[in-house]
């Protein structure tokens, strides 16, 4: 693994076809400052353009938290619109990880708490060690979740669950957060960066136009009528039956060998 150590606030690593993204303000807790968000919406866009990185991690820094939210030095005091210009960079930033064409896996180490959790709830899934704690407790402070929280918690986990958790300020471990489905992963007691890493090259041995794809129809499901899914899946499925990755994938199974796909490049209709 290749390390980029120079890159703040925001290390990144390249292992083969996975990047992996660490917050890195260890001092601040990982907490979401411009500067990070700043750096972390580069290092997506370099994602976005580079055809060999087919799935992306994202970690915090050290092992009390993935991001303990927004850096709250830099919010007090705003006017109404300097709070808005910070609020929409942080969810220009969260919907271009959420909009990824590569999936990208949250590694949450310890607390993901406020911009934190809005982060994890971006990305494609989460993975958690059993000493992460998720929780939105803006509400205490006066505030309310800024960056997508509000939306993206209630999809995951419906109206009740998501209203108690952001209302009343209650913490999620990480088993609680498995049985609510918030992550399709049992809880990791041990190196959860690895174990997502892990994952991520499973990911990235198969298809990668076709992850993309289906990462494409996943996404429009969410946003549109059961028609309109249906007939983006059925488009975006025939141009990947029609196209050269099938062709090897098809081939490889008949031939009872592992296929060797080649990088990613857009199909049409991918976001």
């Amino acid at each position: 693994m290749t390390v980029d150590a120079t890159e703040m606030p925001v290390l990144i690593e390249h292992d083969g076809p996975v990047t992996v993204l660490t917050l890195h303000r260890p001092a601040a807790l990982n907490a979401l400052n411009g500067a990070l968000l700043i750096r972390l919406e580069q290092a997506l866009d370099d994602v976005r353009r580079s055809t060999g990185t087919r799935a992306v991690v994202v970690t915090g820094s050290g092992e009390r938290a993935f991001s303990a939210g927004a850096d709250l030095g830099e919010l007090a005091g705003l006017e109404t619109s300097a709070a808005y210009d910070m609020l929409s960079r942080g969810q220009r930033v969260l919907r271009a990880l959420e909009r990824s064409t590569v999936p990208v896996i949250a590694a949450v180490n310890g607390v993901a708490l406020g911009g934190g959790f809005e982060l994890v709830l971006a990305c494609t899934f989460p993975v958690l060690s059993t000493r992460a704690r998720l929780g939105l407790p803006e509400t205490g402070l006066g505030l309310m979740p800024g960056y997508g929280g509000t939306q993206r918690l209630t999809r995951a986990v419906g109206t009740a669950r998501a209203a108690h958790l952001m209302l009343a300020g209650h913490r999620l471990d990480a088993a609680s957060a498995h049985a609510i489905g918030l992550t399709p992963v049992a809880p990791v007691d041990g190196d959860v960066c690895a174990a997502a890493v892990e994952i991520a090259h499973t990911i990235a041995g198969r298809g990668p136009r076709a992850v993309g794809a289906t990462l494409t129809a996943l996404r429009a499901g969410a946003d549109v009528g059961l028609d309109a899914g249906l007939a983006l899946e059925t488009a975006l499925a025939a141009q990947l039956t029609a196209g050269p990755e099938a062709a090897v994938g098809i081939a490889a199974f008949h031939e009872r060998r592992t296929p060797v796909f080649a990088d990613r490049t857009p199909i049409e209709g991918e976001l």
